[in-house]
């Protein structure tokens, strides 16, 4: 099946409009269910710029698709399968991805704030820019070049960030959070071994029990944490003494 003929059958879905489908054109759960039954992975349903905010798509298997500049305001993806799509610009503010499998997606300056990932799977995702301000991802598994993203005030309790060990032999598979905004996040035992925290912002961040060994902290900025006492790993991390503390 190829691209056209699957953008083509989307395009039929939108009823009473034979021309091209506006940007936003909202679409309710059967029209993205019947868009997703005639794509593949190969082929995957172009969805861009549709409106699905508030959809119950709990489940659903997206096939690769492209969900670039969706508006998916507080649409429910529990246990969705995600994966290796892309969410580029997106607007998924309260959408509820608990469960879900985002792995290999693509996700630039998706706008993630609010958003409940808890348990997620966000493996090899890029989120350059993307904006995870006060985000539930309560367990979730990242592994993720994040450069600039936003996670102020984000819950990020027990999550892993830390380096896969089981990839190394494809090179080191870890978290690039260079420059990322953690402002007042909630890291309290997060995994970030071997995590890059190049010039990221911590200030006012929970860091009780979270493992920084191996973590690069050069320029990190670690003012007023919480639960510095309780930080594991510290004493083996890199260029401590470049990172910035309240003393």
């Amino acid at each position: 099946m190829t691209r056209a003929v699957v953008g083509a059958a989307l395009a039929s879905l939108v009823a009473g409009s034979t021309a091209p489908a506006p940007a936003q054109q909202a679409l309710t759960r059967d029209q993205v269910l019947a868009a997703l039954a005639v794509a593949t992975p190969q082929a995957p349903a172009d969805l861009t710029g549709r409106d699905l905010s508030g959809l119950d798509l709990s489940g659903v298997d997206f096939k690769r698709a492209n969900l670039s500049r969706c508006r998916l305001v507080k649409t429910v993806f529990v246990k969705a399968q995600l994966f290796s799509a892309t969410l580029s610009d997106a607007v998924a503010t309260e959408a509820n991805f608990t469960g879900a499998n985002l792995d290999a997606s693509v996700m630039y300056r998706v706008d993630m704030r609010r958003a409940v990932l808890r348990d997620a799977r966000l493996f090899a995702v890029i989120a350059y820019d993307a904006d995870f301000s006060d985000a539930d991802l309560t367990h979730a598994r990242i592994i993720s070049p994040m450069n600039n993203a936003k996670f102020a005030r984000a819950k990020l309790t027990n999550a892993d960030l830390g380096a896969d060990p089981a990839n190394q032999g494809m090179g080191l598979m870890r978290t690039d959070a260079s420059g990322v905004d953690f402002t007042g996040a909630d890291l309290s035992g997060a995994n970030l071994r071997k995590a890059l925290l190049v010039r990221a912002d911590l200030t006012g961040a929970d860091l009780t029990d979270a493992d920084v060994t191996g973590t690069d902290l050069t320029g990190a900025i670690l003012r007023n944490i919480r639960g510095r006492d309780r930080l594991r790993g510290l004493d083996k991390a890199l260029h401590v003494d470049q990172a910035i503390f309240n003393d």
